[in-house]
């Protein structure tokens, strides 16, 4: 059986339609626009930038991978949280290996992250470093957090530590105040290292910290340690 890609285009694209046509012999493609009603959003969805009416629409994707298609100044101007972005001209045996090199892994098998942060930027940033080794789920706030929580269970949430109206540590006691979130692991996200602030983090007993800071490749080393099961800072 195909796995399936929604391609979200709100006119027609004379690359990014054939890329979608070109893709057709691997995947089933389903289309769509920006505003229409979706019963069924699979685990990869496909944005086209060119003409693109209704982005706020594309938050009902949450918890899909999406890869933007565009040219570069789009893809530079866009503050769409995603998994990829793929340049204009399009090259489909690049974009088919990229995707099946996903799909390696069954989608049961990986870990899901809630990634919870206010800075669009960094959410953005994590969200496609990660996305290659696992399922994440981002939330701009606390309060969006806490309600994507009353329907899914990660796997490991990453919490900023500093946000507005309400704190990382308001969050982790919320979390810790309810059966059904108490034993989430917590990692925190900082910008700060001096030992004050990290004296306050590891009062709160988090199952780690990181700084925002860290080259990509050692946030994704931390995390896969903590799966492996040798970093256990919660005490």
């Amino acid at each position: 059986m195909k796995g399936k890609i929604l391609y979200v285009s709100d006119r027609p694209s004379m690359g990014a339609d054939m890329l979608m046509k070109n893709l057709g012999d691997t995947f089933e493609v389903l289309r769509a626009r920006s505003s229409d009603e979706v019963n069924h959003v699979p685990e990869i969805v496909f944005v086209n930038l060119a003409g693109l009416e209704s982005p706020e629409h594309l938050k009902r994707f949450s918890e899909s991978k999406i890869f933007l298609l565009g040219t570069q100044a789009e893809l530079d101007g866009s503050e769409i949280a995603c998994s990829g972005k793929f340049v204009r001209p399009f090259n489909a045996k690049e974009v088919r290996e990229h995707l099946l090199g996903l799909s390696q892994a069954p989608a049961e098998e990986q870990k899901t992250i809630l990634l919870v942060d206010d800075d669009a930027v960094m959410i953005r940033t994590l969200r496609e470093g990660l996305s290659t080794s696992y399922k994440v789920i981002p939330a701009n706030s606390g309060v969006n957090a806490l309600k994507i929580l009353e329907r899914t269970r990660p796997d490991l949430i990453l919490l900023d530590y500093e946000m507005p109206e309400m704190t990382g540590p308001e969050v982790l006691a919320t979390l810790r105040a309810k059966d059904g979130t108490k034993d989430i692991p917590v990692m925190f996200l900082t910008a700060k290292n001096d030992l004050g602030s990290i004296s306050l983090i590891e009062a709160l007993k988090p199952d780690g910290h990181m700084l925002k800071t860290l080259p990509l490749r050692e946030i994704k080393g931390i995390i896969q340690k903590f799966f492996d099961g040798s970093i256990r800072e919660k005490g």
